[in-house]
């Protein structure tokens, strides 16, 4: 178990620089929870219609995005770690942010069910138990 997980997180990935909710959704469990450092609120999203306010809160921030992945790693308990870069332009500032992170999946049938957002990028592999 571990390496199979890896495929939602990538898409998940995908589909937030394709700003496409529809595709984010097709590898989120129903019961989603997601916390994300673009975002405005601050608050998790949770489920399915959560990840649609997340697409449309990014669009009101940001009007560039990209996530580059890294590095993703899966831990024999499920869980993924991906480490990415994201990029983003300010919509109203038109100022330029880069940050990488990372972020630690907990993976339900196949779907994404939570994340933990981690600033340092070593700490999301190391949690689950991968070298960076």
């Amino acid at each position: 178990m571990g390496a199979e997980h890896e495929e939602p997180v990538r898409r998940f990935a995908e589909a937030v620089t394709n700003y496409d909710p529809d595709a984010a959704i097709t590898v989120c469990d129903p019961e989603v929870e997601f916390l994300s450092v673009l975002a405005v609120s601050g608050q998790a999203y949770a489920g399915h219609e959560g990840i649609r306010q997340y697409f449309e809160d990014v669009a009101t921030a940001w009007e560039e995005w990209k996530v580059e992945v890294h590095r993703i790693a899966a831990a024999p308990d499920g869980r993924v770690a991906i480490v990415m870069t994201m990029h983003v332009r300010g919509r109203e500032s038109g100022a330029g942010l880069c940050e990488r992170t990372g972020h630690v999946w907990t993976v339900r049938n196949g779907r994404l069910l939570r994340n933990e957002p981690y600033r340092d990028p070593e700490e999301a592999l190391r949690a689950v138990g991968a070298g960076p």
